[in-house]
């Protein structure tokens, strides 16, 4: 796990970017070593390493091949590394390292960028050919580790962290795009492959994209979860699948040159990795903690009663509000670009204790996105289905049904004009019309944004196309906190349930067999699975949250007043003061919990002192 960054120019005439610079700001991502590769008049490329696979000086970056041609910076693993080596060999190729680094360069070397298809792991990655000058830039399939660039008519730079992109002088001048402020007020994330600065992206999961310093641009996609399969696995055949599936994932990510711990939570994903962890290993294994001491978010008692069951060694601390205060200037500092998730101050708390003592560790991260596992949310989205015909539906359930068909004290989804539309506000932190009165002039939604564009209503359709919105939106966003939190302090997040078999195997499941409309639960599968494991575990998801609604309302309260409040413009554009102050008093007074999209505000205020004044004169 690394940080990577670098840039192709379009004639061989300098940026006169301060490479040393834009390599410091990732030193978290990389403490162990770091390199610089410039012998190029058209390409740079910058690395910082945390060494884990292959700890000698045969692991290197920049890594070139034998002839000086290729030139590789690499992020991320590729479990499946040691089937890809023996092949490669078969072509003739000799490894001077062990690691899967080398593995990856040869890879692109023989089969282009068509070796991504091959590879079964988390990574992000740019290659160079120094002979045709083209440069290929790749992200995992799910997302995993991110990879921003910025395209403008002298270039392309690419970095790990925006805020690397902030720091090259291709980024002057380049404006706030509206179009990626708008997405972040309504989701508290910009997804790819949007990014706030106009001429600049994420780069999309399972995708690539390929420029030649004669300007040339070309784009594909190698991976995409699908929005529907017909299912072929349920009941105890799903099980059986899955479990293999998982049990050899865990195998393969538990494969390391330095100690593996694990995260470890009271509710069902990643209490399972852990059991198998377990396992397959019979050295000590070490999971990790975190409680909030006491509120009704706290998972840590269940979690130390898996500990103790699992039969691992476990590390306890609790999370509290002053903890939070101190933490605003990191999490705005690990996050680069506006990010409004507010459980990555848990995440950045329970990643700066891991680190102290591990370089890697396994998450329960996907679970819920493969297999129906946020309840309130799915329930919602297919009990609107005008199909919803369960033969299970009765009085009892009917009435379930049409308590979840209601947003609190809003209104129900049937104004809704389509199950796209029903989906979106569930991942919308403040309603659209709260939203307009806040900013009277708010962007549209982007023309060319097609996540959320379903009208369909069959049920089965409808539950996997749920799913799919699932995976591919709002994953990602729980991806990005991830890799930056544990990032900041170099630690490599592994996340066994996003191995692609496991996947492919998660995408044949029946929903009916993952979902418990009765009980308001999902992820059955999973659950049966850890029953083999555990003789108890959680049935009401909690997630992995902090009581923000309250810290607004206390220790951050005089921050949001000095930093929102006081303000009548985001990145030019235009706030409604009284607006917003009612809104916030309505907060503060306890006569409604607004603290899911209070906070992005506050965040995006934070990013935007820190960040962007400068931006917004551009």
């Amino acid at each position: 796990m690394c940080g990577i960054a670098g840039e192709l120019r379009f004639s061989n005439k300098p940026t006169e970017a301060d490479w040393e610079k834009i390599s410091s700001l990732m030193a978290r991502r990389g403490p162990d070593d770091s390199g610089i590769w410039n012998n190029d008049p058209y390409c740079t490329f910058v690395f910082r390493r945390l060494s884990i696979l292959d700890l000698s000086e045969n692991g290197h970056q920049p890594m070139l091949d034998a002839s000086g041609r290729y030139v590789l910076v690499f992020n991320g693993e590729v479990y499946n590394f040691a089937d890809l080596r023996r092949e490669l060999k078969t072509y003739g190729v000799q490894f001077r390292s062990h690691g899967d680094t080398e593995v990856v360069l040869y890879a692109l070397i023989q089969w282009g960028h068509k070796a991504l298809e091959k590879f079964n792991g988390m990574f992000a990655l740019a290659f160079y050919d120094s002979t045709t000058k083209r440069l290929i830039l790749a992200r995992d399939h799910a997302g995993i580790k991110p990879l921003y660039y910025l395209h403008k008519e002298q270039g392309v730079v690419f970095a790990s962290q925006y805020d690397q992109l902030l720091s090259h002088p291709l980024s002057s001048k380049s404006g706030i795009s509206m179009d990626a402020l708008g997405m972040y007020l309504r989701l508290a994330f910009i997804p790819a492959p949007y990014a706030i600065l106009n001429h600049s992206y994420m780069l999309e999961p399972g995708s690539w994209v390929a420029f030649s310093a004669d300007g040339k641009k070309e784009t594909g996609s190698y991976y995409s979860f699908p929005c529907y399969r017909e299912p072929s696995l349920r009941g105890n055949e799903a099980v059986e699948a899955i479990d293999a599936a998982l049990t050899a994932s865990v195998k393969r990510q538990l494969v390391s040159d330095v100690p593996v711990g694990g995260f470890l939570s009271g509710g069902i994903d990643s209490p399972l990795v852990m059991a198998k962890m377990r396992l397959l290993s019979s050295g000590i294994i070490h999971a990790f903690t975190l409680g909030t001491e006491g509120d009704i978010t706290d998972e840590s008692q269940d979690a130390i009663s898996y500990a103790r069951e699992i039969g691992v060694e476990q590390t306890v601390k609790h999370f509290s509000p002053d903890q939070a205060f101190s933490m605003i200037g990191d999490v705005v500092n690990a996050c680069g670009e506006p990010f409004g998730d507010y459980s990555i101050f848990p995440t950045m708390m329970i990643s700066r204790i891991a680190g102290r003592e591990y370089k890697v560790m396994l998450s329960g991260d996907g679970g819920d996105e493969l297999f129906w596992g946020y309840p309130g949310r799915a329930i919602k989205f297919i009990t609107a289905s005008k199909d919803f015909r369960l033969p299970l539906i009765g009085r009892k359930i009917r009435l379930r049904a049409e308590k979840y068909l209601k947003f609190g004290n809003s209104s129900p989804l049937s104004r809704y004009k389509t199950m796209g539309h029903v989906q979106c506000r569930l991942h919308t932190h403040l309603p659209e019309n709260i939203l307009l009165q806040i900013f009277p002039t708010l962007p549209e939604w982007p023309a060319d944004f097609d996540k959320f564009n379903f009208d369909g209503w069959e049920v089965n359709h409808a539950a996997q196309w749920q799913r799919w919105n699932e995976f591919v939106s709002h994953l990602t966003m729980v991806l990005l906190k991830v890799d930056r939190a544990s990032m900041h302090h170099s630690l490599e997040v592994r996340v066994p349930l996003l191995d692609r078999e496991v996947i492919e195997v998660a995408s044949k499941v029946d929903w009916q067999s993952c979902l418990d409309i009765e009980r308001g639960i999902g992820k059955m599968p999973l659950r049966r699975i850890l029953e083999k494991h555990i003789k108890q575990q959680t049935q009401v998801k909690r997630g992995f949250a902090i009581p923000m609604g309250q810290w607004l309302r206390t220790s951050l309260r005089e921050v949001f007043e000095e930093k929102v409040l006081k303000r009548d413009n985001f990145l030019g554009l235009e706030m409604d003061q009284k607006v917003m102050r009612d809104l916030f008093q309505s907060h503060e007074k306890g006569r409604a919990d607004y603290g899911w999209g209070l906070w992005p505000l506050l965040s995006l205020a934070l990013w935007s002192d820190h960040y962007a004044v400068d931006y917004q004169r551009r």
